[in-house]
């Protein structure tokens, strides 16, 4: 009897253990889904050529890098930069996109890797192609992602 209820426990045991390791990880994966899920948010705006409501995605106090260059606060960015540049495109489309996530309590560490092609309008549009990666570090807001820095940079592809 005494072998009966011994193993009784270990199986308990055993259970309760792998059953709050799949909590755990069907947590993991529900913030990393919501990680991902701003990042497709503001890639969608820039392929949508309409950045006007991406504020929501970004801390108040977040920084953004491109290519070397440090642009300051996201709305500065928005402001000198992205706006005014996409005021130019016909098109912007994101290719080959892969994202990944490590998530460190309430921060996320997203790696994207992707091609882009844009169409300059103009008298004779001009297409501009490229491979670009960005790095985003996102922070848990009291149950919302927001990014807190970003920097991207990109070169021509290699054809």
């Amino acid at each position: 009897m005494k072998k009966i209820i011994n193993t009784l426990v270990i199986l308990m045991c055993s259970m309760t253990i792998y059953g709050q390791g799949m909590n755990h990880d069907h947590d993991a994966m529900m913030k990393e889904n919501a990680v991902k899920e701003v990042l497709k948010a503001y890639k969608s705006a820039l392929e949508n050529l309409d950045v006007s409501d991406t504020q929501y995605l970004f801390a108040e106090n977040a920084t953004v890098f491109e290519n070397g260059k440090y642009e300051g606060s996201y709305q500065d960015y928005l402001d000198h930069h992205i706006r005014p540049e996409l005021g130019h495109f016909k098109e912007f489309e994101f290719n080959d996109y892969t994202v990944t996530v490590r998530l460190e309590g309430d921060i996320a560490v997203a790696h994207e890797t992707y091609t882009y092609r844009i169409v300059i309008d103009g008298e004779e549009p001009r297409v501009v192609e490229r491979q670009g990666v960005a790095t985003s570090v996102l922070k848990n807001f009291d149950g919302t992602w927001r990014i807190i820095q970003n920097h991207g940079s990109s070169r021509a592809t290699s054809n």
